[in-house]
């Protein structure tokens, strides 16, 4: 998940598709083109992310679709491939399609696309964070992005705030150097800065996204125990960090370990881990720990349609595509721009991720206001909130 652009050559590269000749699709259909990896080491925020969309354009299209227009989802796997992910939004784009929803993989891709062709992109994209503001919170977001997926920003946040307190021997952060990663850090700053405090170990780790590969993490666990740090944000894979969880138990070294907004999404971690994984701590959607009734019969529905849970990413692109059948009624129209306009006018929408919205100067609809600190209970098996 999570992959840079890296260089403009391949945004260039991608573009050259859009000499493609424009197809069009059934005059009744709206296209909405999907991109998202569903294999690799974040394969199952790319199934829930196509599952939630799915169950949305299912219930609109048995309601009798958008204005007498059925929906029509044309999903796709870039298997954490940025130079396939750029190459997808073209063909989609070139087919008909009147948004691009993702990637969770490679967003800073799509993203740089929907802002080079004006042309809207919604969804999970990367978990927002330095994808969607690439100069942090407080600066302009890209305006063609809508993100409906989770917050670096506010994970990061959250984390920093508690370890601030808890870690007087200091905080280490292990982190991708894709925007994910550099997000979740920035996050993190955040709360140090605040506290004109310095983070006492930042440390890039290179992972193999395509394939979920384990990195080798013994060296970073003794460089922390050599420091004698004695707090330790994993911002990597659900892989990765129950890796590093059992790495440290090898060496008797005990920690505070913090994660990401991956750890809890799924039972990867937790499975992965066992009983190492008591203790850790990350944050969550506070709708998610306190469901309502919509929510819980969204879940409930999801589990008999689909036979696995729902999660934080499958209710954040179900409500990416609700939300775009409602601006599609408003706007009474499927222009780029006039999408784009209706997406900045949505205010307290009610979606299953909470009351969500955006405006011309906030395109990712968590915040930190929004989520709550959460420990795992590896006895029973569920994450409770922290109250210290």
């Amino acid at each position: 998940m999570r992959k840079l652009a890296t260089t403009s050559t391949l945004l260039l590269a991608a573009t050259a598709l859009c000499g493609a000749t424009i197809q069009t699709n059934a005059a009744d259909d709206y296209l909405i083109g999907l991109i998202a990896g569903t294999t690799g080491a974040y394969g199952s925020t790319g199934i829930a992310t196509v599952n939630g969309s799915q169950m949305a354009v299912d219930e609109i299209n048995a309601a009798g679709g958008v204005d007498g227009h059925m929906l029509k989802l044309d999903a796709h796997n870039d298997n954490a491939s940025a130079t396939l992910s750029g190459q997808l939004y073209q063909k989609l784009m070139s087919a008909g399609a009147i948004v691009i929803a993702g990637s969770p993989d490679t967003g800073p891709v799509t993203a740089q696309l929907a802002e080079r062709h004006r042309f809207p992109t919604i969804g999970v994209v990367d978990d927002g964070g330095l994808t969607v503001n690439p100069n942090g919170p407080t600066s302009p977001p890209n305006p063609w992005v809508f993100d409906f997926g989770l917050n670096t920003f506010a994970w990061g946040e959250k984390i920093g705030e508690h370890a601030l307190k808890h870690c007087p021997d200091g905080l280490a952060v292990l982190h991708d150097p894709s925007t994910y990663g550099q997000g979740g850090l920035f996050g993190i700053q955040l709360a140090y800065d605040k506290a004109g405090k310095k983070i006492a170990m930042d440390h890039t780790i290179t992972e193999n996204w395509s394939t979920g590969a384990t990195a080798g993490l013994m060296p970073e666990v003794n460089a922390i125990k050599a420091a004698g740090i004695k707090c330790v944000d994993v911002w990597l894979t659900p892989q990765d960090q129950a890796a590093f969880m059992q790495d440290l138990h090898s060496i008797g070294y005990e920690a505070i370990v913090y994660g990401n907004d991956e750890t809890n999404a799924d039972d990867t971690f937790s499975s992965l881990a066992g009983d190492l994984s008591d203790g850790m701590i990350t944050a969550m959607l506070t709708t998610e720990l306190h469901p309502s009734p919509e929510l819980l019969a969204f879940r409930d529905a999801y589990k008999k349609k689909f036979s696995v849970d729902a999660t934080p990413f499958s209710a954040g692109a179900y409500d990416s595509i609700k939300m775009l059948a409602q601006v599609i009624k408003d706007v009474k129209s499927t222009k780029p721009e006039d999408l784009q306009k209706g997406f900045n006018a949505v205010k307290d929408f009610k979606g299953m991720t909470g009351n969500i919205g955006f405006s011309e100067t906030s395109h990712i609809t968590i915040t930190a206001a929004q989520v709550t600190l959460v420990k795992h209970d590896a006895k029973s098996k569920t994450w409770v909130e922290v109250t210290d």
